[in-house]
């Protein structure tokens, strides 16, 4: 079960392609009609590369009958579970405990039934706010219904471990890709309005943020080379600083903006404003965006895997959906 972002079926032909498995014609065809018919596409070139079957589940994982049907009718042996409320949803607590911890563990209920090997995308936010460079061996702290519903799915995951399910947990910093624009939406209206940029102090911090693609290659790594029983934070290439990456969006994007720095005395009352939701953030947001939040990559290297792609890159990816996209990136 794989919630694929839309770069993941152009990522996968991008591959076949370099391994001589696609003409030329053949690569091009599938890349411009990966928007419209991505699912066939992913469908294909899986079973193709990868020797396995993607199949979707379309409903909600809350759903235990739907959910319980579509398992004993499909002979799965991998699970990819990334289905949760997000931060930026702004649901009730209830609803973040139902989807993230509820659905979760009817997911893992299932997969124990079929004793498949389960891949759970959790979310380094269940650190809090600590100094970095963050490891696996940094104290858990979560902040916030988000953090804390994911931290409970991690210790779920446990429980079916310790009974021998075969389990490998990603603690991923934000994902970044083209239709999931979250809180950049802003900054990207921003740009577009030759608006100032605000970054809380100095803007001399540096953020770890994954590019989807390397998210999407560490999924299919694991795949192939097995890791039950790890749990390893995945970071991303660590990027410049909050001041250096604006600015480069600035000049990408062809922009009067500049930045503006907000003063690190005014976080009590932002944190009152998020929590009014009047400002398109939340509290944890504003206690880790101002800090360093980086991770070292020791155990993640260790399992062989390596980053390959600039998180600045996809950010740029991201304001150019944006721009194209103007009516549509609103909703999301």
């Amino acid at each position: 079960m794989i919630n694929l972002a839309p770069a993941v079926s152009e990522k996968i032909a991008q591959l076949l392609n370099t391994s001589g498995m696609l003409s030329d014609d053949r690569f091009t065809k599938i890349t411009t009609q990966c928007a419209e018919n991505k699912e066939k596409i992913i469908d294909e070139l899986i079973k193709k590369k990868f020797n396995f079957k993607f199949i979707k589940f379309k409903s909600n994982i809350c759903n235990k009958k739907k959910l319980q049907q579509w398992i004993e009718k499909n002979n799965l042996d991998l699970i990819i579970h990334l289905a949760a409320r997000l931060e930026h949803e702004r649901c009730s607590k209830e609803e973040f405990f139902k989807t993230n911890v509820d659905g979760t563990e009817q997911v893992l209920n299932l997969a124990n039934s079929k004793n498949a090997y389960f891949i759970y995308v959790s979310t380094t936010a269940v650190y809090g706010s600590p100094e970095s460079p963050i490891t696996e061996n940094t104290s858990v702290d979560p902040n916030g219904a988000y953090a804390l519903t994911k931290w409970n799915g991690e210790k779920i995951c446990k429980k079916y471990e310790d009974g021998g399910l075969e389990i490998t947990i990603i603690r991923s910093a934000p994902i970044l890709g083209q239709r999931r624009l979250g809180v950049y939406k802003t900054i990207f209206k921003n740009l577009q309005n030759n608006s100032f940029i605000p970054v809380l102090g100095n803007g001399d911090n540096k953020l770890s943020l994954v590019h989807v693609e390397d998210l999407v290659d560490f999924l299919i790594y694991l795949e192939k080379n097995k890791k039950p029983g790890l749990t390893v934070n995945f970071g991303g290439k660590v990027p410049g600083s909050i001041n250096q990456i604006i600015q480069e969006l600035i000049i990408h994007g062809q922009s009067k903006s500049r930045i503006t720095h907000i003063p690190l005395q005014l976080i009590g009352l932002l944190k009152l404003l998020a929590k009014l939701k009047i400002i398109p953030v939340t509290s944890w947001h504003l206690s880790v965006m101002h800090k360093d939040n980086y991770y070292d990559n020791e155990l993640l290297f260790s399992t062989g895997y390596r980053y390959r792609y600039e998180p600045i890159n996809a950010l740029k990816e991201m304001l150019n959906y944006f721009k194209q996209n103007n009516k549509t990136a609103e909703k999301n």
